[in-house]
């Protein structure tokens, strides 16, 4: 009986590590990577629906430790994760959703272009955040029709621009298709862990 309670207990932990651990980033070495490793993750559930549309928490992390590119900042990002878009607004970002501008359409090598259908790009002018230096998080709230998130392998899409210090782009505009990975809320990895847990004392009590 105590060998059946670990091992429940051991399967508990291993659901809540995975409820964290279940993104796929691509990078470093792919190919407008420069170093970088980018990740696209979404809780799951829409944060708001409407009777057409549904509201998704979209978040971009990248970890800029290993870039190799040649500038100094990073000062644009755009997401796609539906062909087209309704609405859209930054949830959070380094330094402030204050720091950056954000417009609906995809990103080129002078920033943001506003067109190009499903993008949304956050801009922040010259300053941006400072690369090589650790791992960085755009959020955005993204309204869509119901029913149009793209969930399949590398159908979303992300990009990225490194700049010097006089701000002009430097190297490769990042440019790549990517999975948009479901990371489980927390409260589900809990309730799978406490209801392993449940189960594995109801057991021992029937032992």
């Amino acid at each position: 009986m105590r060998t059946f309670v670990v091992s429940l207990l051991a399967m508990a932990a291993l659901g809540l590590a995975g409820g964290s651990a279940s993104a796929d980033p691509i990078g470093p070495s792919c190919g407008t990577c420069q170093g970088s490793i980018y990740t696209l993750e979404y809780g799951g559930t829409p944060i708001s629906t409407t009777g057409t549309t549904e509201t998704f928490r979209i978040t971009l992390t990248i970890d800029t430790s290993g870039y190799n590119g040649g500038g100094t900042k990073l000062n644009a990002v755009a997401v796609k994760v539906s062909s087209m878009l309704v609405s859209m607004s930054l949830f959070d970002a380094p330094g402030g959703v204050g720091a950056w501008n954000t417009w609906m359409g995809g990103l080129n090598a002078t920033g943001c272009s506003g067109s190009g259908s499903g993008f949304d790009c956050a801009y922040a002018g010259n300053t941006g955040v400072t690369v090589p230096n650790g791992t960085y998080s755009w959020v955005f709230d993204l309204e869509m029709n119901t029913g149009a998130l793209f969930t399949t392998a590398n159908s979303s899409s992300i990009k990225a621009r490194y700049i010097d210090a006089s701000g002009e782009k430097v190297g490769a505009l990042v440019s790549e298709n990517i999975t948009l990975q479901l990371i489980p809320e927390p409260t589900s990895a809990a309730l799978l862990g406490g209801g392993l847990l449940a189960l594995a004392i109801t057991r021992r009590h029937r032992g």
